[in-house]
């Protein structure tokens, strides 16, 4: 089979999460770096051979997904599931965004494309493995927005946090569960980076812990 000069390195092997002794399929024509190799030794991997798919006109088994150019995951894969997770989040931004607008609420709707954008930066960030960087939203910071969404009183003149009924409108029930949305796309985050020992992505888990505090603030804002 005809080499297609990828490598697979050992922090790519890293970032698959496998247990101790899982297959790795990766494409045939794949060169493992040597510490790639040592880690494969260490971990008890077995890397199996699939087609390539540039060889093969693009044949994969239809059970497995590219994780990175290198390796195939099933698509139960934790990241896999988060990167879907994060796919239907941005869909539903843009409903609601959507909605506020022709609510003629401008500024949630301003708002809510600002949480859009960021969560296309957190999937292009998880799919590169790159940083995301710093953040703002609502013109808020990370720590901003954290403790204004505990203060619904000195936020919103709120006594309390109000629990979601009928009453409040097609838009405060749709800000509410988009904030659910966040939250479950948070959590398929922590399923993928977080095990007893490590938190790999701590800047990923901790802008959608944020993208659910701002949508939060704007619930809040809808109910002033």
């Amino acid at each position: 089979m005809e080499s297609h000069n990828r490598v697979l390195t050992e922090a790519m092997l890293r970032a698959l999460c496998l247990p101790r002794g899982a297959c790795v399929p990766v494409p045939q024509g794949t060169a493992l770096t040597p510490l790639a190799r040592e880690y494969v030794r260490e971990q008890g991997l077995r890397i199996i051979d699939v087609p390539s798919a540039s060889a093969e006109g693009n044949l994969k088994p239809e059970h497995m997904t590219h994780l990175n150019p290198a390796a195939l995951v099933p698509k139960t894969h934790p990241r896999i599931r988060l990167r879907g997770k994060l796919d239907t989040l941005e869909a539903l931004l843009l409903q609601t965004q959507l909605f506020a607008q022709e609510q003629g609420r401008g500024e949630a709707a301003r708002a809510l494309g600002e949480t859009y954008a960021l969560a296309q930066r957190v999937l292009a960030a998880e799919v590169k493995g790159e940083p995301l960087g710093p953040f703002t939203l609502l013109g808020l910071d990370s720590a901003a927005l954290r403790a204004k969404s505990h203060d619904p009183k000195g936020f919103a003149g709120l006594d309390g946090h109000p629990v979601p009924h009928t009453g409040m409108g097609g838009l405060c029930l749709a800000l509410n569960f988009l904030r659910t949305q966040v939250r479950e796309t948070e959590l398929a985050a922590a399923q993928a980076f977080v095990s007893q020992n490590a938190v790999d992505r701590p800047d990923l888990l901790e802008a959608l812990n944020r993208m659910s505090s701002a949508v939060y603030l704007l619930f809040l804002k809808e109910l002033q």
